[in-house]
């Protein structure tokens, strides 16, 4: 149920923001709004204000348009020409196409500044243990190093390690990495990506080697009423071991009690020096529609080595600002590695990807769901301004070229342009599709 709710409210916001943004333009220019509606078929609410435009909520929220009043779609008197959407300048037709992926942009901007706002923290990049064979260990690096920077770029947590590498995948052949070890020497050194390119399976980064340093299985509070408690768990306890199995990291523990709700589990502790045997019965909880165990604990604070990074008002707008346009430059190039067959079409994601990833946001925090709202934000202005027809970028275009050659472009081209468009359109989203649907039964 969080899944779906996370998905429709995220829909409804980026969706709203952008059509708003279209509405907007028209307005300024003095068109006649007729619809503006947010999702596709009946009726759920319909609204119509002043200026005589109908605001409504359909059942299927996968999109939303805006309708102005236009000769190609209905009869327009002599009284309305100078309210028509098609008849107004082609500079003021080129602006409110681009006026939606804008919009999008602007709320992303917004929604990373409240977050920056707040101050920003993430795990210090350690390195954890290094596979063999992998890029990571190639190049030299060890377990215990930290990540202070990559390329040009500073990184203090891994979300800005993982920031900085989309920007260099499938640009370069390898990256300076430069690292500072446990001493506090630095050095640097030269990483391939070639593995992060030809990655499908894994995350990008794993593919390279580059893994987090493990988080101790050590408690740092215990829920009041939970299974944990009732088990006779403490703050301050090292898990070693799970049924006699030895436990290396906070993350292997979790799996184990996420995927054996309401079953006991001998648990070897250290407590102050001592040893001790706890049997702990995970709760069972649903999520997704999935049974899954819950301990009721929170990890020590001081074993997740997290760096707090602050930001004055104006440094977290430009801190906004830079991430939407790495954002920005990230996706235009992995579109371009899409075209030219660098990056797998299996990569691409539709409605089940986007209700997952909103749903596992959520559950995470308000914050967690704002940034994850602020990409998929980016993600549709981008998208939106590809030079295809059906897309605001198509109709750009076309609005350019006008403005060139001081003529409309004829009626039967656009005709065939749009039916062009539509069919690709429909092509790629049936390949999202397509791919949510072999990953969810896989």
């Amino acid at each position: 149920m969080t899944t779906i709710l996370a998905f429709i409210v995220a829909i409804i916001v980026i969706v709203a923001i952008h059509e708003y943004g279209h509405y907007l333009a028209m307005r300024a220019f003095g068109v006649r709004v007729l619809t503006f509606s947010i999702g596709f078929g009946p009726r759920l609410f319909a609204w119509r204000n002043k200026a005589g435009t109908d605001f409504t909520i359909a059942s299927i929220p996968l999109g939303g348009y805006v309708k102005p009043l236009d000769r190609r779609d209905c009869e327009v008197t002599a009284e309305q020409a100078h309210e028509e959407f098609s008849g107004k300048p082609a500079w003021q037709r080129v602006i409110t196409y681009a006026a939606g992926p804008l919009a999008n942009l602007v709320l992303a901007v917004f929604l990373y500044w409240l977050m920056m706002l707040g101050g920003e923290s993430g795990r210090i990049p350690y390195l954890g243990e290094l596979a063999p064979g992998t890029a990571a260990t190639q190049a030299g690096l060890r377990a215990g190093d930290e990540i202070v920077a990559v390329g040009d770029q500073q990184t203090q947590n891994w979300p800005q390690v993982v920031t900085a590498f989309l920007e260099y995948a499938g640009v370069r052949d390898s990256v300076a990495l430069t690292v500072r070890n446990a001493d506090g020497v630095e050095r640097t050194v030269q990483l391939p990506l070639a593995a992060w390119a030809d990655n499908q399976e894994t995350h990008p980064l794993d593919a390279l080697g580059l893994k987090p340093k493990p988080i101790p299985p050590a408690i740092g509070q215990v829920m009041e009423g939970s299974a944990a408690e009732k088990a006779g768990f403490a703050a301050g306890d090292l898990i070693v071991a799970v049924d006699g199995e030895p436990l290396e990291s906070w993350q292997e523990w979790v799996a184990i009690v996420r995927a054996n709700p309401q079953v006991v589990l001998s648990h070897t502790v250290m407590r102050d020096g001592q040893q001790l045997e706890l049997p702990l019965t995970p709760a069972s909880v649903e999520q997704d529609g999935k049974q899954i165990g819950q301990a009721g604990v929170y990890p020590a604070q001081d074993s997740l080595e997290i760096r707090e990074i602050h930001y004055s008002t104006l440094g977290a707008l430009g801190e906004a600002v830079a991430r939407v346009g790495s954002l920005i430059e990230m996706m235009i190039k992995s579109i371009g590695r899409l075209i030219t067959g660098e990056m797998s079409v299996k990569t691409l994601g539709g409605p089940l990807t986007i209700a997952g990833a909103a749903g596992d946001a959520a559950a995470l925090g308000l914050v967690a769901f704002a940034g994850m709202l602020a990409f998929l934000s980016v993600s549709l202005g981008v998208i939106n301004l590809l030079p295809v027809p059906m897309l605001d970028g198509g109709w750009i275009v076309f609005g350019l070229v006008e403005m060139v050659i001081r003529r409309p472009l004829p009626e039967r081209f656009l005709m065939g342009a749009q039916s062009v468009g539509l069919v690709l359109v429909l092509a790629l989203m049936a390949l999202a599709i397509f791919n949510d649907l072999v990953r969810y039964f896989a």
